[in-house]
């Protein structure tokens, strides 16, 4: 076995390190780039757990009979305790994608369950006093407000938070978000990662509405002031779902108070460049474990 089956580890570090750096540097729309380099390195790190967990295949009898047979001496490429340190990776990160996933649909389920109670139509009203609103997926997607919410908005502030959910169920964010958090939970390294894209999303749909509404300070007020009335507490009222104010509400209104962002075609390439090298890693480790037991297969 060689090094390259621990470089999607280091990889997956470096790539939460400087998604910390860049998330205010590249433009919202891009966090699918954060996706895939994400999914490739949660890919490439949980094969890499697979291969040094096969090694433990070698203290087996059936594998010490066939070496014996064949005269062959086994040499252990891997520590012992390495092996078993990746099976108990692989199980844990097992159960926390499991949890994942059963959050995001009881989550989902509960949201929907709210709207159909609200009746037909985009938009569901819900009698809550804390200012809240969502974006719920679905065939058809719909919008869940409280009456919280539009008692402290006026008119044009009620068209940023719908232009800002629309932007959500039209984009599929709800995809990005699920994508990253199984991926964080695969591989807990790209945390950051996963909060990169929660930010990013929120980022795209504010611009979003500042496009629709045609004021980014518009936007900016909408978001402060649902912030400052309790909406910020949203993620708490219904874990996993994509509420209005949340995310980092203050760098938000930060960012839409100042000039629009500049895509910058070199850091989408570097942050998906991450991604590739992972695998290309995966593929090497694949390679140096299939000229391990080479051995093994039958003449």
């Amino acid at each position: 076995m060689t090094i390259s089956v621990y470089v999607p580890a280091v990889l997956s570090l470096l790539l939460a390190a400087i998604s910390r750096l860049v998330v205010g540097r590249i433009a919202p729309t891009r966090a699918v780039v954060f996706v895939v380099a994400a999914m490739l390195c949660a890919a490439a790190t949980t094969w890499g757990l697979v291969l040094l967990a096969a090694t433990l295949l070698g203290d087996t009898a059936l594998v010490t009979e066939e070496a014996n047979e064949r005269g062959v001496q086994l040499q252990d490429p891997v520590p012992q305790l390495i092996g078993v340190t990746a099976v108990i990776l692989l199980i844990s990160g097992a159960v926390r994608v499991v949890r994942v996933l059963r959050a995001r649909r009881a989550t989902t389920r509960e949201l929907r369950a709210v709207c159909s109670s609200c009746g037909t139509g985009e938009l569901a009203v819900v009698a809550l006093a804390a200012p809240h609103a969502f974006a719920v997926p679905g065939r058809p997607g719909r919008i869940l407000v409280t009456r919280g919410l539009l008692s402290v908005l006026d008119g044009d502030e009620r068209r940023v938070v719908l232009a800002h959910e629309r932007a959500h169920l039209q984009s599929r964010h709800h995809w990005l978000r699920a994508a990253t958090e199984v991926c964080a939970a695969v591989n807990p390294v790209l945390i950051p990662v996963r909060e990169a894209v929660a930010f990013l999303v929120e980022r795209s749909a504010d611009e979003h509405a500042a496009a629709v509404t045609g004021s980014r300070e518009l936007v900016a007020r909408a978001l402060a002031t649902v912030a400052l009335a309790g909406g910020a507490d949203g993620v708490r009222v219904w874990p996993a779902a994509l509420p209005f104010a949340g995310c980092g509400v203050s760098a938000r209104v930060a960012a839409l108070r100042a000039d629009p962002p500049r895509p910058e075609a070199l850091v989408p390439g570097s942050v998906l460049a991450l991604g590739v090298a992972t695998t290309i890693a995966a593929v090497q480790a694949t390679i140096a474990f299939y000229q391990l037991v080479y051995w093994l297969w039958p003449t």
